[in-house]
């Protein structure tokens, strides 16, 4: 019964594992964008009225340190071309 369960395990590993890490990236890729819509004025773009930033603000408090890592932080080519899909 262990063995099964271990290899059931290994092939849910196995099968899943890559969709998973594409649905955590498109997550997190979504959240960015919204983010950006919302708070760009905090990095010098501005997007939308400050009234409906500061209403979603205590939505957002805790993401805003990452949020503001993830947007301003220096991008490589190379990376970028990488994540590129050419099917």
């Amino acid at each position: 019964m262990r063995l099964r369960r271990a290899i059931a395990d290994f092939l849910f590993g196995a099968f899943f594992l890559d969709l998973y890490r594409e649905t955590a990236k498109a997550h997190k890729q979504l959240l960015t964008v919204t983010e950006f819509l919302v708070f760009g004025e905090f990095v010098g773009v501005p997007l939308i009225s400050t009234y409906y930033a500061l209403r979603l603000l205590p939505y957002f408090v805790g993401d805003l340190y990452d949020f503001r890592r993830e947007v301003l932080r220096d991008r490589d080519v190379m990376e970028e071309i990488s994540e590129v899909d050419v099917h």
